[in-house]
């Protein structure tokens, strides 16, 4: 019996089951390779879609990186507002924006006033996109109404940072729950005590929801 594991017909099976365990060993492990390679690619490509998604509009940005941009904007306005009347105040600010919140979209509204002029607004409108604008003179009652001058030392909350607050307390869950149309920010002089607030505004086709923030302090103020 143990002649024929001497045999060269038994050496060249053993040598041929050996090749072919060979072959069988070094694909097996090219395909988990490329098994391993596939799932992080495919881990590499999740997390960067990821990334994509969390900082995409100005619910979510950091609201420093716009600080220059909103103050070159405001310094503009107020450049055109003394070149028409060195008399005029800053007294409101509008900012109109999309529906997506989308950065650099939209446009910013300086309504400026005059004790000397009890009748019109004076209203230069910035482009948010390519910083072109366009002053006009309003009356009053059209747009706007009689505003008083901003004092800018309680201005301490951008735009950006007022959006992340409506954000917070319920914005968000709004904006997800509807097909919005538009977000429109208002700042003024208002009730209550008079004092400097954000109004945040998210629009649909069928309805509103508003937030009034405190300019100086953040804080979401219940009326």
């Amino acid at each position: 019996m143990f002649d024929f594991f001497r045999k060269p017909v038994f050496l060249i099976i053993l040598v041929a089951a050996l090749i072919i365990a060979g072959f069988w060993a070094y694909f097996s492990n090219r395909s988990s390779q490329s098994s391993t390679s596939t799932s992080s690619n495919n881990s590499t490509t999740a997390t960067t879609t990821s990334t994509t998604e969390t900082i995409s509009n100005l619910t979510n940005i950091d609201p420093k990186t716009l600080t220059d941009v909103i103050n070159a904007q405001l310094t503009l306005a107020d450049a055109k507002a003394t070149e028409t009347d060195k008399k005029l105040q800053l007294s409101a600010i509008e900012v109109v924006l999309p529906g997506s919140l989308v950065q650099g979209a939209g446009d910013t509204y300086y309504i400026y006033s005059s004790t000397s002029d009890t009748a019109n607004n004076w209203v230069i409108a910035i482009s948010n996109t390519d910083n072109k604008f366009v002053r006009s003179k309003t009356v009053k009652a059209d747009y706007m109404g009689n505003v008083t001058a901003i004092n800018r030392t309680y201005l301490k909350t951008s735009y950006v940072s007022a959006i992340q607050i409506a954000e917070k307390n319920g914005g968000k869950d709004y904006r997800q729950g509807n097909t919005m149309t538009s977000v429109k920010l208002t700042l003024k002089n208002s009730d209550p005590k008079g004092w400097l607030y954000w109004v945040v505004e998210y629009s649909t086709q069928t309805s509103q929801k508003q937030f009034k923030i405190d300019a100086s302090t953040s804080a979401i103020v219940t009326e």
